[in-house]
């Protein structure tokens, strides 16, 4: 026995031994630096390699090189050390050698010199699944990207380059519906969901080591985008108390030590590079700097110089914003900083239309970008007199395409009223309503004003549109705008409910009545009456407000649970399965409410129109659909042979360096 456990500790050994060797302890370290991204754990690896085996000069030297690359990546002036030690004590390596002077030379330049000309890059990164791409800059760094893979119910790293995939993190009994990257890509922050919708965050290493909760919390906590210190050390959250305000709170990534750092009053929140400050903005224009460790926050821009960060520069120099040029341009351009203080005015970078970005560890900048086509591409459908066949055409509307235009048939189904933005006016958001003829497809503008907002609903039984005005917490009122001399009349203000509620759905056929969805369920507005009444009520609906549609009849509602369409009647009634789909966010019923209309792929993979009796059965596959983006919405004419659909652009992702300003 004790010969077995004798031969047993000398292989145990051997195989130890043989692991800590040196060249593959070096080739560790490349891993790490390389393939997991984690240039912290790289440069320890390093340092045992020159330290352990310094014996070996050629591998020590090596090894104290690519440490240095690990510190210039990280913007960190030790490299310079590091390459002086190779220079000086290592000269007997001549490769090693040669790569240090080189590197001296490029860092050692003067500070007078005249700074050459930044050779700005930038390319596009295709993603897989761009439809899902509203959080890919928070999923990537450019080369690799990290997600939940659903099929395998695991969280992995995919390779952009060559597609090639690994597992990374394999909960139980609990999916990541949301996650955050470091800056490295050596730690990912997770937010879990298990069984009975409790909701936990958790960190793991991408190596796949590491795992450890943070603690559970309640829904909405990732209200103000989780951020990650340069560092790993520190993760910023906003933490949701019942009988309080929202807390910001920093969490140690080491211990889980939670500390309260005040009310969390802005909507993003950013680490300097070096830890010292955080950035804020409350709104779109204010935005401040505070220290992190406590003090009085700086404000650097407000409303008269309108400036929404984005993120730090890799060196701490300045903030990338998106800074509007005096022609209304959307430009990228870098806010000067100094000790928590603004130091000068913005430094242009590029002009375009940016949504949001994140700097890397290395110092690109990842963005998102609008599609040269705008947001949202309208499309008409036209139905053969089978109802087979849908002949689909794009729409030239009016306006810039920066949202949906909420078309509205007349009770003909020969034209339809949408509502366009003016951007040379300045009105981003609706402002004008205006009127295509389909038959003739002219275009006219009816009624012209910034506050409207964009929900309108055309009469039965007049030469009218009813529209909500001024639709916000604050005011609002419902207003009849004639379809024939654009003159607006008010009806009555318009009530809002005290747990909220969602955009109106529809009017009623006497328009008398406008319905909603609140935190309640279905609710019904007399138009001039000075309160909403509850049709049906089912909590859950305003969270699935996109796939929580009425029948225009008055008939029908339904909404999504566990990858499933639901219906039952406005009035009550226990929910019934309907459709089995992944994302229904393009579906409308018919006039009559007998058919739900709506977008899904055939078993081909090919996009198409399908339909399903409201009463139920067997979809039916009607033609094809223009888009395939299942992001959108629907709007079917009252005769059923028509369809304008707002086709979702997927945003795209841009990877932009060598932008900053030399010292």
């Amino acid at each position: 026995m004790k010969l077995s456990i004798l031969i047993a500790g000398l292989i145990f050994g051997a195989a130890a031994f043989g692991a800590d060797s040196g060249a593959e302890l070096f080739q560790k370290a490349v891993t790490q630096e390389r393939a997991a991204g984690n240039l912290e754990e790289a440069i320890k690896l390093y340092q045992r390699v020159a330290t352990e085996f310094a014996s070996d000069r050629a591998l020590a030297a090596k090894a104290l090189v690519q440490e240095a690359r690990c510190y210039e990546k990280l913007g960190k002036d030790k490299a310079v050390k590091l390459y002086e030690q190779v220079a000086r004590d290592y000269r007997d390596q001549r490769e090693p050698v040669a790569t240090a002077n080189a590197r001296l030379a490029a860092l050692k330049q003067p500070e007078h010199a005249p700074a050459p000309p930044a050779t700005i890059t930038q390319r596009r990164l295709e993603w897989p699944n761009p439809d899902n791409s509203t959080f890919a800059l928070y999923e990537t760094d450019g080369q690799r990207r990290v997600s939940w893979d659903n099929a395998a119910g695991a969280l992995v790293m995919t390779d952009l380059t060559s597609g090639s995939k690994r597992v990374i993190f394999k909960p139980k009994d609990r999916v990541v519906t949301s996650l955050v990257m470091s800056r490295d890509f050596s730690l990912v922050l997770m937010n879990l969901t298990g069984p009975g919708k409790t909701e936990t965050f958790g960190v793991v290493k991408t190596d796949g080591t590491g795992y450890r909760e943070i603690g559970e919390h309640r829904g909405g906590t990732w209200g103000c985008s989780p951020e990650i210190s340069w560092d790993n050390r520190s993760i910023l959250l906003c933490q949701k108390h019942p009988d309080g305000p929202t807390q910001l709170v920093r969490v140690s990534v080491a211990d889980g030590e939670i500390h309260k750092m005040g009310e969390a009053i802005g909507s993003a929140y950013r680490f300097s590079p070096d830890g010292r400050f955080i950035f804020y903005n409350v709104g779109s224009p204010k935005t401040f700097i505070m220290p992190s460790e406590g003090g009085e926050p700086q404000l650097i821009s407000d409303e008269a110089t309108p400036c929404m960060p984005f993120d730090w520069t890799r060196d701490g120099r300045f903030l990338i914003v998106d800074s509007p040029s005096p022609g209304g341009s959307d430009a990228i351009s870098l806010l000067p900083v100094k000790d928590g203080r603004r130091a000068g005015d913005p430094i242009l970078v590029r002009y375009g239309s940016f949504l949001s970005g994140r700097t890397t560890s290395t110092g690109a900048f990842i963005y998102h970008a609008t599609p040269q086509d705008g947001q949202y591409t309208p499309w008409l459908g036209k139905m053969d007199a089978s109802g087979h066949t849908v002949a689909w055409e794009r729409l030239s509307l009016k306006g810039s395409s920066s949202g949906p235009h909420f078309p509205t048939w007349s009770p003909d189904s020969t034209q339809f009223a949408y509502v366009a933005s003016d951007s040379a006016a300045g009105q981003f958001a609706a402002g004008i309503l205006r009127v295509r003829n389909i038959l003739s497809n002219e275009d006219r503008e009816l009624y012209r004003d910034p506050n409207m907002a964009p929900f309108c609903f055309w009469s039965a039984k007049a030469s009218s549109l009813v529209c909500v005005h001024g639709f916000s917490p604050e005011k609002a009122e419902a207003v009849s705008i004639s379809t024939e001399t654009g003159r607006a009349q008010r009806l009555a203000e318009f009530p809002r409910p005290e747990e909220g509620s969602s955009a109106p759905l529809f009017l009623s056929h006497d328009d008398h009545s406008l319905y909603a969805l609140s935190t309640k369920g279905l609710i019904r507005w007399e138009v001039g009456a000075a309160g909403w009444t509850m049709v049906t009520e089912a909590p859950n609906l305003m969270r699935d407000q996109f796939t929580a549609i009425a029948s225009p009849d008055g008939r029908w509602i339904t909404r999504r649970k566990d990858g499933k369409v639901e219906i039952r009647p406005i009035t009550g009634g226990d929910w019934r399965p309907l459709i089995s789909i992944a994302s229904p966010n393009q579906m409308a019923f018919t006039a009559d409410g007998n058919w739900l209309l709506y977008h899904d792929r055939d078993a081909a993979g090919k996009d198409g129109l399908f339909r399903v009796a409201t009463t139920g059965g067997d979809p039916e596959r009607l033609g094809d659909f223009p888009a395939v983006s299942v992001r959108g919405w629907m709007w079917i004419s009252p005769d059923g042979q028509k369809i304008v659909a707002d086709a979702f652009n997927p945003q795209e992702i841009w990877m932009l360096e060598n932008f900053e300003p030399r010292k």
